[in-house]
């Protein structure tokens, strides 16, 4: 069962924003312009954080955080404007 993450990062410069951005988009969904929600299993994080995410960054000048949502705490999320958290589909085509 996947795990509930919300991701945030403040990145300075622009391509290195923007690469990041696009990785996120790829597993993750976006619900503010730094923020994304990512339902995964704790090993496919970091092997995100690790082989693809990170190694955008410049850590000297760059953030990245990864918080865990537990399902309690998932379902106290409270919403005002924008779409409601993530929910995964029941299956991914590919």
């Amino acid at each position: 069962m996947a795990n509930f993450w919300l991701v945030c990062y403040d990145v300075r410069d622009d391509k290195r924003r923007n690469k990041l951005a696009k990785l996120l988009e790829q597993r993750c969904q976006r619900v503010q312009y730094s923020v994304f929600e990512c339902p995964l299993e704790e090993k496919v994080l970091e092997d995100l954080l690790n082989k693809r995410w990170l190694r955008v960054l410049k850590l000297e000048e760059d953030s990245l955080r990864a918080y865990p949502l537990n399902p309690a705490t998932k379902a106290q999320v409270k919403v005002y404007g924008g779409p409601a958290p993530y929910e995964p589909p029941d299956f991914l085509i590919l």
